[in-house]
């Protein structure tokens, strides 16, 4: 029969992260039958997804070529979109999350592994995936729409960028105008994001990638000392900048900027006179800022 990539989503990926997400759902609470509606399968398959060994699920995707953080992630973020009924964008996100590992090459020693027969040099995943920048924004902003992050938009309000490869100028940077406020008790975007949609955000895009070429993507968030101890908590690398007063857009991307190379997780600028502080996510799409987001959210604002 023929062996295609695709059978390492469908085969492979698929059930085993099924399970993890049944194991979580079914911790918080849920009944069998429940999980087996969300996650679209029935409730026998359920049973036997439950009755299995979570450190074997782990173990089979750690063996396809997934790190501890990108199970965690993916199984963290796809909880959260099946147990608010999001079903539609569950599927486009795993999909897109499966494609990405294809056209990034990570799962090609597993696959070798599973068929001899393909050469060292096999490249055709690469072309599996195409980048759509907008899918992909949108897609992290509904990952966003959760109540925990509510509590990490700041007085300025957030915003989401994320810059083309060869981002170049303001309008090569697409992101929300008008922000995202906290509506209904979840963030919002005020509209439909567009190229050039934040000046500030596109701004420290343009200059940090000068440094560190990895992040093309980040969020503001609100800085304070609970923040602070969630960034921590989290293990994601962080710097801080200022106190400083300035509060041009180009006066806070050259601070930022000044200490990027290193490409941390998250840069704190400290505020000044007038400066609300602001802690700024980086990652490599918007997707993986998202996720950074949502773990300092659940350290932040949930109860341990």
């Amino acid at each position: 029969m023929l062996d295609t990539p695709l059978s390492l989503i469908t085969d492979i990926l698929l059930p085993n992260v099924r399970g993890l997400v049944a194991k979580r759902l079914r911790a918080q609470g849920m009944s069998q039958n429940k999980i087996a509606l969300l996650v679209g399968v029935t409730q026998p398959a359920i049973k036997q997804y439950l009755d299995e060994d979570e450190d074997d699920l782990r173990g089979k995707l750690g063996e396809a070529g997934l790190s501890n953080d990108e199970v965690e992630s993916l199984v963290s973020n796809l909880v959260s979109l099946v147990s608010s009924g999001r079903r539609e964008e569950a599927s486009l996100y795993f999909t897109t999350f499966g494609l990405t590992m294809l056209s990034q090459l990570k799962l090609c020693n597993f696959h070798r592994r599973m068929n001899t027969s393909i050469s060292p040099d096999c490249r055709i995943c690469q072309s599996l995936y195409r980048e759509d920048e907008e899918t992909e924004l949108q897609l992290a902003l509904s990952l966003l729409r959760n109540e925990s992050v509510a509590k990490l938009i700041p007085e300025i309000l957030s915003n989401l960028a994320y810059s083309k490869r060869d981002a170049k100028e303001i309008l090569d940077v697409l992101a929300i105008p008008g922000r995202i406020a906290v509506i209904g008790g979840v963030p919002t975007p005020a509209s439909r994001p567009t190229w050039g949609g934040s000046r500030h955000l596109a701004t420290i895009l343009l200059e940090t990638r000068k440094r560190c070429q990895r992040w093309r993507s980040v969020m503001n968030i609100k800085y304070d000392d609970g923040v602070d101890e969630a960034i921590r908590s989290s293990g994601l690398i962080n710097i801080k900048v200022g106190p400083s007063d300035r509060r041009d857009d180009q006066s806070i991307a050259n601070m930022i900027a000044a200490v990027i190379s290193s490409c941390p997780d998250v840069v704190i600028h400290l505020g000044g006179n007038g400066v609300e502080p602001n802690a700024y996510v980086f990652g490599e799409n918007p997707l993986e800022v998202s996720s950074k987001v949502l773990k300092i959210a659940k350290l932040c604002c949930e109860p341990s």
